[in-house]
C-alpha cells in the first residue's frame, strides 16, 4: 500500500463534498513514539485482513491521525463508510478532507469522500429555508391539522386531481411531495409511478439485497442530490444515529468495510436504553394512511395498543422483562410490518421500527420500564411560554447482552475495523461484549503533551457513599469546587459530570461562590444555538462550563491551559441498563462500569493536548480524579 495525504494548494478549488481535485503538497506520514509510523499502522491492519482477522481495533491517542489512517485504509476497498459518534466529528472529516487535504489512490485519481447529513443542513430551494421546516411538501405530515397547506400542495401538483381526495386519509406522500419540483425520493429500483417515471435512476445495492435508487427529478435540492453518493463515492462519512437509521430501514448502501471512529463510544451506545415516547407513535401513525386493507388493519391495531398504554396506568412497569408485558405485541407488531412508513422518512414510526430491530433478536433478554411525564399548564422557555396539556408516556428498552447486539453487527457487514484513543479492555471486550477473535494494532500510545494534577490539599473522595455516611456534605464539596476554579490557570475547561454537581441559584447566594455558576444557567446556555465553546476557542471567555465536550472538541495549546472534572466521570448509576446489569451480572457489572469510567476521565484530560508541547493543569474537588490515570 502506499500511504497518501496531500494538502491542498489550489485556493480557488470549490470546496464541495466531494474530492475532484487532486493538486497539492505530499504529507509525509506521521511517526509515533514506537518508531511505527501512520503507513505502518495501515499495512499492518491490511496484512491482518488478508489474514482473515474480521475485527480489528486500532488503538491511538488524540492527535494519531486516525482519520487519516481510516481513509487510506478504505482506498483499497471499493466502496467504505467511515461511522463516527458525533455531528463534530463528522464536521471535521468534511473540513479535513473536501476543504484542506485529500487522499489518492494506488492508481492516482482522488479518493471520493463524501459525508451524509441530516436534512437541517440544508436549504430548500422550494420554500428558501432549511430542508428540515415541517411545512415542506416532501416531510409535512399528512394529518387533519395540516389540511389546509396539504390540499394547496395538491393543487400544485400537476400529477393529482384534488377532486379526487375527499378526506386526509386518501392523501399519500407521493400526492403532496412533487409539489416540490426538486423532490427526488429515494425509493426500491422497482417502484412504479407516473410522479417518478420521468425522473433519473441512480441505483444501488442496499445491506437488505434489494437494490434502492434516487429518483433525481431535478438536481436543484442539495439535500436528495448527497445520495447520488451512495452509488457514486469511495468512502461515505455517516454519524452514528444516520448510520443506524439507514441500516434499520434496509437502505443503507452495501460496502466492503466498517471503519468505526470513536468506537468505545460507538460500542458502549448499545448499552444505552432506548427510549419511545408513545403519544408521538401514536401520532406518526395516525398520519399513515395506506391504500393496503392489511396495513390499514395494522396501524389500526397499533394505535390501539399504545392507547392502553397512554390511559392505562395500571400497566406501568417500573423494571420487567418485555415477555412478561403487553408491549412485546407492540414490538412484534412493528417488525413484522416494517414497510408502514418506507415512503415517509422522517416519520415516527421509523425511529420505533430502529429500536425494535435493536432488539429483535434479544427480546427474551430486553427489560422495559415505563416513565409518565406530568403535564404543565404553562412552561417558560427561551423563546417565550409553551403550554404542554397531555401527560407524555415512554416506554425505555434496554438489553445486558451486548455480545448478541455486536454479533449483529458483524453479522450484517464484511469487515470491521474500530478505532479509539481509549479502547475497552480486552477483558470487558471478551466479557461483555462477547468478542472471542480480534486484533488490536497499537499506534501511539502516549499522548502527546504534559498532563500535571495540581492538589489544593483539600480535595476529598466524593463518592455517593461518603456523601451518605457524612464524611463530606453538598456545602463543602461546593466550597471546595469554587476554591479549585480559583486557583486554576485560565483559560479553564469545566467537566460537568452532572448538573447536579453545580448549585443552585439559592446555593451560590448562600454560600458566596463566586468562581462558579448555577445549574439552572448552564441548562440555559446549552439550549438551542450554544455559542460558549466557540467564544472559548476564540477567546473571548476564559472559563468554560459544560456537560457535551467530552468527545469531539479539541482545545489545544494556549487554548485551555487547565481542566476541572467536577468529579470522576463514573456512569449514572441509576440509569436502566447499570440497575439490571448490577443486579443480574455483579462481577461484569464492576469490570465495565469502571472500565467505562477510567475512560471517560482519559477523554475528557484529552481535550486540552493535542498536540506535542501542549500542557494543562488537572484539578478537581474529588481526589479518584487526581489518583487516575490519564493515559
Amino acid at each position: 500500500m502506499t500511504w497518501s495525504l496531500n494538502e491542498k494548494t489550489n485556493e480557488k478549488e470549490d470546496n464541495s463534498s466531494d474530492i475532484f481535485s487532486h493538486s497539492g503538497k505530499e504529507l509525509e506520514p506521521m511517526k509515533f513514539s514506537s518508531g511505527k509510523t501512520q503507513e505502518d499502522i495501515v499495512n499492518e491492519t491490511l496484512e491482518a485482513i488478508k489474514e482473515g482477522h474480521k475485527i480489528i481495533f486500532i488503538h491511538g491517542v488524540c492527535g494519531t491521525g486516525k482519520s487519516a489512517i481510516a481513509l487510506n485504509i478504505a482506498k483499497n476497498f471499493k466502496k467504505s463508510s467511515v461511522v463516527v459518534p458525533i455531528r463534530s466529528l463528522q464536521e471535521q472529516y468534511e473540513i479535513d478532507y473536501s476543504q484542506r487535504k485529500f487522499i489518492l489512490k494506488d492508481d492516482k485519481k482522488p479518493l471520493k469522500i463524501s459525508v451524509i447529513k441530516g436534512r437541517a443542513n440544508f436549504e430548500c430551494p422550494f420554500d428558501c429555508c432549511a430542508a428540515s421546516e415541517r411545512h415542506l411538501p416532501c416531510i409535512i405530515e399528512i394529518k387533519e391539522k395540516n389540511a389546509p397547506q396539504i390540499f394547496e400542495y395538491l393543487e400544485q401538483n400537476p400529477h393529482t386531481d384534488k377532486t379526487d381526495f375527499e378526506n386526509i386519509t386518501d392523501v399519500k406522500r407521493i400526492n403532496v411531495a412533487p409539489a416540490c419540483p426538486y423532490w427526488s425520493p429515494i425509493y426500491p429500483s422497482k417502484t412504479k409511478s407516473k410522479v417518478i417515471e420521468d425522473a433519473k435512476k441512480t441505483p444501488f445495492d442496499t445491506i437488505s439485497g434489494k437494490e434502492f435508487s434516487l429518483f433525481e427529478r431535478s438536481p436543484s435540492c442539495k439535500y436528495f442530490m448527497q445520495y447520488k453518493h451512495y452509488a457514486n463515492s469511495d468512502v461515505l462519512i455517516f454519524n452514528s444515529m444516520k448510520y443506524l437509521i439507514e441500516t434499520a430501514m434496509g437502505r443503507k448502501p452495501l460496502t466492503d468495510i466498517e471503519i468505526i471512529d470513536e468506537c468505545d463510544e460507538f460500542l458502549d451506545s448499545f448499552s444505552t436504553e432506548k427510549r419511545i415516547n408513545v403519544n408521538r407513535l401514536v401520532t406518526a401513525l395516525s398520519a399513515l394512511h395506506p391504500d393496503d386493507q392489511e396495513k390499514k388493519t395494522v396501524i389500526k391495531d397499533l394505535i390501539h395498543k399504545l392507547n392502553d398504554h397512554l390511559f392505562e396506568s395500571d400497566k406501568d412497569v417500573e423494571c420487567e422483562k418485555i415477555e412478561n408485558t403487553e408491549f412485546q405485541e407492540v414490538i412484534d407488531l412493528i417488525l413484522k410490518n416494517p414497510n408502514l412508513a418506507e415512503d415517509e422518512e422522517l416519520n415516527y414510526f421509523n425511529n420505533a421500527l430502529e429500536i425494535a430491530r435493536n432488539f429483535e433478536s434479544l427480546l427474551h433478554e430486553t427489560y422495559i420500564s415505563t416513565e409518565r411525564i406530568e403535564p404543565e399548564i404553562e412552561q417558560a422557555g427561551l423563546f417565550g411560554k409553551s403550554h404542554n396539556k397531555e401527560e407524555r408516556v415512554f416506554i425505555s428498552l434496554v438489553t445486558i447482552n451486548l455480545a448478541e447486539k455486536f454479533r449483529e453487527l458483524v453479522d450484517k457487514n464484511k469487515q470491521l475495523v474500530l478505532m479509539s484513543g481509549t479502547l475497552h479492555s480486552p477483558e470487558v471486550l471478551r466479557d461483555i461484549f462477547g468478542i472471542k477473535d480480534f486484533k488490536i494494532i497499537q499506534a501511539e500510545e502516549h499522548m502527546p503533551g504534559k498532563i500535571k494534577p495540581v492538589r489544593t490539599g483539600i480535595e476529598k473522595n466524593c463518592a455517593f457513599a461518603n456523601f451518605k455516611n457524612g464524611q463530606i456534605n453538598r456545602d463543602q464539596y461546593l466550597k471546595i469546587l469554587d476554591h479549585s476554579i480559583s486557583l486554576a490557570t485560565r483559560p479553564t475547561l469545566v467537566h460537568v459530570n452532572s448538573f447536579g454537581d453545580l448549585p443552585s441559584e439559592q446555593e451560590l447566594d448562600r454560600l458566596k461562590l463566586h468562581h462558579l455558576i448555577s445549574k439552572e444557567r448552564l441548562r440555559e446556555l446549552q439550549l438551542g444555538q450554544n455559542s460558549q465553546v466557540e467564544n472559548f476557542i476564540e477567546k473571548k471567555n476564559d472559563l468554560l462550563f459544560t456537560t457535551k465536550c467530552a468527545r469531539g472538541v479539541d482545545f489545544p495549546g494556549d487554548v485551555c491551559n487547565s481542566i476541572i472534572l467536577t468529579k470522576f466521570p463514573y456512569p449514572n448509576i441509576s440509569s436502566l441498563f447499570w440497575k439490571i446489569l448490577r443486579k443480574e451480572q455483579p462481577e461484569k457489572f464492576r469490570e465495565f462500569y469502571t472500565d467505562k469510567a477510567n475512560r471517560e476521565l482519559i477523554q475528557k484530560i484529552a481535550r486540552g493536548v493535542r498536540f506535542k508541547g501542549d500542557n494543562v493543569e488537572v484539578l478537581s474537588p474529588d481526589v479518584r480524579v487526581l489518583n487516575g490515570k490519564f493515559e
